[in-house]
């Protein structure tokens, strides 16, 4: 019995006094509970308006206990009837989230290809998904260069939980980021820590494959802020596959520094010779390669130094005829 009954602590234990003293009276039970022949009767009280006792002229004070199953029988009853509308009302309220989750599933999907993330923090959420379920294998491509310490740091407790669960983790920077120690001393201890770990001149696009089975690529390739689409079919997929392969083959191992071979091109430069060559400016080739305008300027004036050449458009043509191009 409790207050939902209609009954406090105070007054089971008079009429539990009551039932087991039949001879007792008030001043006795308010001496046995320690409380005062006041609150006796303010329990009696209670007792009669939960109907547990009645009055009679042959039991305690006056009072005769009623059983408490015939009681508090009604208010059992109207409780249980509460409860099962309760219950009813539940399953309502799951049959309509369900109803309502298949509505925002289809309202998510691109025409069977795959989900649709809007927005950066739902892009978050499901990556942290995706990568606590992987199973074998986790394939991505960064670019942007160098990764914030900010970034750096938050990933680290999760690509060593991965790495403990046998997950082997395949990963290829841009060749730039050697120049930021953050993100390179980030790179090396993910090579340590058992990752695999190459850099490559450009990137085609920020990627993550999981078991081969899923990918997340962005929905623009220049703000990951709009969000991502997660693909699951299996052509595209295969596709996506495919394109990391052979970027990991044609990618560098990491080192501490570039090698430098007198006379010749690093795949980096050659890289920003090709993007210039389609016409693009140093600002376009620097985001590509993930570096400051500064440094790929930098870049530009050593490979005209290295064609001997007076002009962009000079460079240009003897960086053809060399077959750098």
């Amino acid at each position: 019995m409790t207050d939902a009954l209609g009954v406090n602590k105070w007054t089971i234990l008079v009429y539990r006094a009551m039932a087991l003293h039949r001879d007792w009276g008030v001043e006795k039970v308010a001496e046995d509970l320690g409380i005062t022949a006041h609150q006796v009767r303010e329990c009696l009280d209670e007792l009669a308006e939960a109907s547990l006792i009645r009055p009679s002229g042959d039991s305690f004070d006056g009072m005769l206990l009623i059983n408490p199953s015939v009681a508090l029988a009604p208010q059992l009853a109207e409780q249980e009837t509460a409860l099962e509308e309760f219950r009813k009302s539940i399953a309502r309220n799951r049959h309509l989230v369900a109803e309502l989750t298949s509505v925002w599933q289809s309202a998510q999907e691109t025409q069977g290809i795959g989900v649709l993330l809007k927005g950066l923090d739902a892009v978050r959420a499901r990556l942290a998904e995706l990568c606590e379920q992987a199973e074998t294998e986790l394939l991505s491509f960064i670019p942007g260069g160098a990764q914030s310490r900010q970034s750096l740091e938050s990933s680290r407790p999760l690509d060593e939980r991965h790495l403990a669960r046998g997950v082997r983790m395949r990963t290829v920077y841009l060749t730039s980021v050697r120049s930021d120690r953050p993100t390179r001393e980030y790179a090396s201890w993910l090579q340590r820590a058992g990752g695999e770990v190459r850099i490559a001149p450009v990137l085609p696009l920020r990627m993550l494959i999981v078991d081969r089975s899923t990918a997340v690529v962005p929905l623009s390739p220049d703000d990951s802020r709009e969000g991502a689409l997660v693909l699951t079919a299996r052509g595209v997929i295969a596709g996506l596959t495919a394109l990391f392969d052979r970027v990991w083959e044609d990618a560098e191992r990491l080192s501490a520094e570039p090698a430098h071979e007198p006379g010749r091109l690093t795949a980096q430069e050659r890289e920003l010779l090709r993007l210039l060559a389609a016409g693009h400016t140093d600002e376009v080739a620097a985001r590509h390669l993930g570096t400051s305008v500064r440094t790929a300027r930098r870049m530009v004036a050593r490979l005209m130094e290295l064609l001997n050449a007076h002009s962009r458009f000079e460079a240009g043509y003897k960086a053809a005829q060399r077959q750098w191009l």
